[in-house]
């Protein structure tokens, strides 16, 4: 499966920037108090609550996109899957515009960028279905790049393998066993493609009770 492997997708936040949103003090403003993931809430609301909170939601997500750094080794890593001839695209939960800022601040470049803007936003399967069909690719062909459960979900939902990026400096998330494979740096999927046995997910496999308190708020 990895070595058919022709696209890779990519998250943003958490993934190939570090985090830059407080989401505590995001939830503080929107008047959330209960642990619930902050697109499903928003969209659940009447359309004058849906309005303001969405204003408030892209005030933080612009002013995160300009604080916002790259991981260590993106840059390299993504100039050798182009010179591989991989095709690379992201999927976020985010909104088109704060992503496209991060991209032009980064000099990043990707084909395709599939947000929010473009419903049904990730993890519906669709989303990522959309990347596959306009590079006819498929769900064997491609690998999912993410550290949160909505990357995990995306990708089975697609029937697409999933890599989970684990921050060197934290625990395994508890919704880690749902994931194929696990790295620890960025840079580590060049790796990975080269010798996937050694990215296993040792956790594969083991539950998580599936709750929104293990629901991590990223794009």
């Amino acid at each position: 499966m990895i070595h058919d492997c022709r696209l890779v997708v990519f998250d943003m936040d958490g993934t190939l920037t570090h985090d830059a949103m407080d989401f505590e003090t995001l939830r503080v403003e929107l008047g959330l108090t209960e642990r619930r993931p902050i697109l499903e809430w928003i969209a659940a609301l009447g359309d004058a609550e849906r309005d303001n909170a969405t204003k408030i939601l892209e005030q933080h997500e612009q002013r995160a996109a300009e604080m916002c750094r790259l991981r260590v080794g993106v840059v390299e890593m993504l100039e050798e899957l182009v010179r591989r001839g991989m095709r690379t695209a992201l999927l976020t939960r985010n909104s088109r515009s704060s992503v496209q800022r991060i991209v032009a601040r980064h000099r990043l470049s990707f084909e395709v960028l599939v947000s929010r803007d473009e419903p049904p936003f990730k993890p519906h399967p669709e989303s990522l279905e959309r990347i596959l069909r306009h590079y006819r690719v498929g769900p064997g062909e491609a690998l999912m790049v993410g550290d949160n459960i909505f990357d995990l979900q995306v990708a089975h939902g697609a029937q697409v393998a999933s890599v989970l990026l684990v921050d060197g400096a934290g625990p395994f998330p508890p919704f880690a066993g749902r994931a194929d494979f696990c790295i620890g740096n960025i840079a580590d999927i060049v790796n990975l493609l080269d010798r996937p046995a050694r990215f296993r997910n040792p956790f594969h496999g083991v539950a998580d009770d599936g709750h929104p308190h293990n629901v991590v708020e990223k794009g």
